[in-house]
């Protein structure tokens, strides 16, 4: 039996600000794309601060990375 091939939530808002997070993926739907996200350094203390219901279902937006990294 196949199963489907895993594909991106299209979860296109930033779980800290509602901003938009600017997701390759879940805006196309697919993984096959590159994404600003796949070379950001994101905090751990910024990924803490993502609330439980929404870790690993939404990306932090770059406004917010830049932010908790000190550099925006």
């Amino acid at each position: 039996m196949d199963l489907p091939a895993a594909a991106p939530l299209p979860n296109l808002r930033c779980p800290l600000c509602g901003g938009p997070n600017d997701c390759a993926p879940a805006g196309c739907g697919r993984f096959d794309v590159d994404c600003w996200c796949s070379q950001a350094r994101i905090p751990a203390a910024l990924l803490d601060r993502v609330p439980a219901e929404q870790r690993g279902l939404a990306c932090i937006c770059r406004r917010c990375v830049d932010a908790g990294r000190g550099d925006g």
